[in-house]
């Protein structure tokens, strides 16, 4: 037995999206462990709301897809001080209180070591990733044109992001451990 003509057309939607959903989510700074558990969750969310989008008015799928998905990692990122899934998209945002002028008044239990730690792991980067660091988050400017002035491609500039956090992350949680590990991007 076939499926239902909306079930059918909603599984030929995801075959041609789950790539992007995926990539989207990683992108988001989900680590890689858990992208997998929540793009299953934004396809489940869309299925039980699939009668919400209409095609025909020329809604994109993907657009719809991803914006379930982001709210997802939203929720899924402010839980996280409980969960320790998500500690890379807590590098970035200890990133952005690290600058003591645009620290986040409130605190948490915890951070201001955290951003110590964070702090001498920044200066330990080499200098060309420090000056990533400064662009995208004391800067705020976003990967397109950080790309565009260091004549590097944006797809580039994001790698090279994930990694300078990856490497972050395992300097804070090394030295949160009592060692004294930096990983260079």
């Amino acid at each position: 037995m076939s499926p239902e003509p909306d079930v059918q057309w909603f599984l030929e939607q995801v075959r041609r999206e789950q790539s992007r959903l995926r990539a989207c989510v990683r992108a988001m700074g989900v680590r890689a462990d858990a992208v997998d558990d929540l793009a299953q969750d934004a396809l489940l969310v869309a299925f039980e709301k699939r009668a919400t989008f209409d095609p025909a008015a020329g809604a994109d799928f993907g657009a719809w897809l991803r914006g379930i998905a982001r709210k997802l990692v939203a929720n899924a990122l402010r839980k996280e001080g409980r969960r320790q899934q998500f500690l890379a998209s807590r590098v970035s945002e200890l990133l952005l209180r690290a600058d003591p002028e645009r620290r986040h008044p409130v605190v948490e239990a915890g951070d201001a070591d955290r951003l110590d730690l964070l702090g001498e792991c920044l200066e330990r980067l080499p200098e060309a990733s420090r000056r990533i660091v400064r662009m995208r988050y004391f800067d705020e400017n976003p990967p397109g044109a950080i790309a565009g002035r260091l004549n590097r491609s944006s797809n580039d500039v994001r790698q090279a992001l994930f990694r300078i956090r990856q490497a972050l992350l395992k300097c804070v949680e090394g030295r949160l451990a009592g060692g004294n590990r930096v990983s260079p991007p």
